[in-house]
């Protein structure tokens, strides 16, 4: 127990230590998007200041429709930035897993099954022993909030102060200019992870991920005249030389993403379950303004209880909290509930993972997947698995599923 508490303490000066250095949260921040980069192509559209209409030759004003920035297409945006970096990654367990046996005076395996997929279990490599892993995932984001993002609708308002009381719609200023977004986002990842045993009971190791986002916006605008609009109907209309109802945008990017260090301790086992605890550091190292990383730099400390119920069955739970280091409000509970079952040679694996934002903003506050997948042992130190992750509910921007296939060699 001793020494979970001082693992602990460890992560929490860690935390704290490094929260002053990458904290910015500022709510008042105004954000200016790039129109070169993928984070400018949903802002940027029909000129990135808005949507000019052509107006009746009695009317004596420009008809200007605002996207607003509050609005839900650069929430949209914002929320693609945040959360489109943070790529899934394998758990670091290895396959298979060794200790050094007194009397053979050499490692002998321990390994029963396979291990799971994401989440992690208390085992570690053993003493000097290496994992690499590489793995190829792909996914493509198709829902925000639970809207498609096929035909996803965004409104365009009509500037205020034209007419009548100031800071009111009134009239003409309550028709509006509904947009239809037809969003493509498809992300490939290459990541590259390895892991080292420091110890019997002290694994480090590191993932690199090599991802390529690829990005395409169609919109299609329509003018709906109010309801209220009683004295000028069919004020406004759209007219080509200002502006067109379709405007399309693309971009894609290649490049590293966010890097993530990781530590695992396995406890003294009992009789009841292994007990073991990590932490995760992700750094933003990637590009966050072209859809590479997420922009902030987290630590993730967490415990892991696993225990084999028999020769092939071995549960496991993860718990722990993610400190988010550059906005705060983002920080939140994961956990991991799952089994694998199998042997040495072909595992069976399936999880439930969640997130919890206790400070959140509404968007994407809870993740709830399950993932499944196999693994194989086709010779000697060498493991292939697949595996789909399924999202199980519609907050955030959201892919159905998104598939992992790794090839893993342990020596």
């Amino acid at each position: 127990m001793n020494k979970i508490l001082r693992l602990t303490c460890v992560v929490g000066l860690i935390g704290v230590c490094l929260a002053p250095v990458f904290a910015h949260d500022d709510e008042t921040e105004v954000h200016h998007f790039n129109p070169n980069k993928l984070i400018g192509i949903i802002p940027n559209l029909y000129g990135g200041d808005g949507i000019v209409l052509a107006t009746a030759p009695a009317a004596s004003h420009t008809a200007h429709f605002s996207i607003e920035s509050a609005a839900s297409i650069n929430r949209l945006n914002q929320q693609i930035a945040a959360e489109i970096g943070g790529y899934p990654f394998s758990s670091s367990v290895g396959g298979f897993s060794f200790e050094f046996d007194p009397v053979l005076g050499d490692f002998v395996g321990t390994t029963k099954t396979l291990g799971p997929i994401i989440a992690e279990r208390a085992a570690t490599l053993g003493r000097h022993k290496f994992n690499l892993n590489m793995s190829y995932t792909f996914l493509e984001y198709n829902k925000f909030g639970g809207q498609s993002l096929d035909n996803f609708g965004v409104i365009a308002r009509h500037d205020t102060d034209i007419i009548g009381l100031p800071d009111i719609r009134e009239q003409f200023e309550d028709d509006i200019v509904q947009m239809n977004m037809d969003i493509d986002i498809r992300v490939q990842i290459l990541a590259l992870s390895a892991t080292y045993g420091l110890t019997d009971k002290l694994d480090v190791g590191f993932l690199v991920p090599l991802a390529r986002v690829d990005m395409d916006v169609e919109s299609n605008a329509s003018v709906v005249e109010a309801p209220e609009n009683t004295l000028f109907p069919n004020i406004h209309t759209f007219d080509s030389t200002l502006e067109s109802p379709q405007d399309k945008g693309s971009g894609s990017a290649t490049g590293i993403g966010d890097v993530v260090l990781r530590a695992k301790y396995h406890l003294p086992q009992n009789n009841w379950f292994d007990l073991g605890f990590a932490t995760l550091m992700q750094l933003s190292t990637g590009d966050n303004e072209e859809f590479l990383g997420t922009g902030d730099n987290t630590i993730r400390p967490f415990f892991i209880f696993s225990r084999h119920l028999s020769e092939r069955f071995t549960p496991h739970f993860n718990l722990g909290y993610e400190f988010n280091l550059t906005r705060s409000k983002l920080s939140s509970v994961e956990y991991a509930l799952g089994f694998d079952y199998g042997t040495n040679k072909f595992t069976f694996a399936g999880e439930f993972i969640g997130s919890n934002e206790l400070d959140g903003d509404g968007i994407g506050d809870d993740i709830l997947n399950t993932a499944w997948g196999i693994k194989w042992n086709p010779a000697k130190q060498y493991l292939v698995a697949l595996n789909t992750q399924f999202a199980l509910n519609d907050a955030g921007l959201r892919s159905t599923f998104v598939t992992t296939l790794s090839l893993e060699y342990n020596f």
